[in-house]
């Protein structure tokens, strides 16, 4: 303010009307408010400085916190893996040794059914002979009874 009365009284002095010199000063004043003085730059820095230092310090520690994070949800997942790949490895060697086994029965039904098929085939054999035998020889010996005795002669 004092500086503003200063440079009016001296506006004045050299002969400039009145109205002139107090909107000079008013100008003056609204320049000089809107300027910072060095006090103010270092207490601006100084805050600047703080703000950056606690930012830095947050950072760090959501950093660290994610990190640690990550990691519980590696091991819970690592440990997740782990127990499917268990479930899954008891599973498939269960259903490995129910196909065996289904396996195993039906060979054992198809040999059972072969076996039975070739008995059925033999018995079809013989039967085939026995018939082949009995209405074989009565035709051959009624053809050489009928024919045989009219070749021999």
């Amino acid at each position: 303010m004092r500086l503003s009365l200063n440079l009016y009284d001296a506006l004045t002095s050299i002969s400039v009307p009145n109205d002139k010199a107090k909107a000079v000063v008013d100008a003056w004043e609204a320049d000089v408010q809107q300027l910072a003085s060095k006090s103010d730059l270092e207490r601006t820095e100084a805050r600047l400085e703080h703000s950056i230092a606690e930012l830095r310090s947050d950072l760090t520690t959501l950093i660290k916190e994610q990190g640690a994070e990550i990691r519980e949800q590696g091991v819970v997942l690592n440990t997740a893996l782990r127990e499917q790949r268990t479930v899954l490895s008891t599973a498939l060697q269960a259903q490995g040794t129910e196909l065996r086994a289904l396996i195993e029965r039906q060979g054992s039904q198809f040999e059972g059914a072969v076996t039975k098929l070739e008995s059925s085939m033999t018995l079809l054999r013989w039967q085939f002979w026995l018939l082949l035998i009995c209405i074989g020889f009565p035709i051959l010996k009624g053809l050489y009874e009928a024919f045989g005795v009219s070749f021999i002669s």
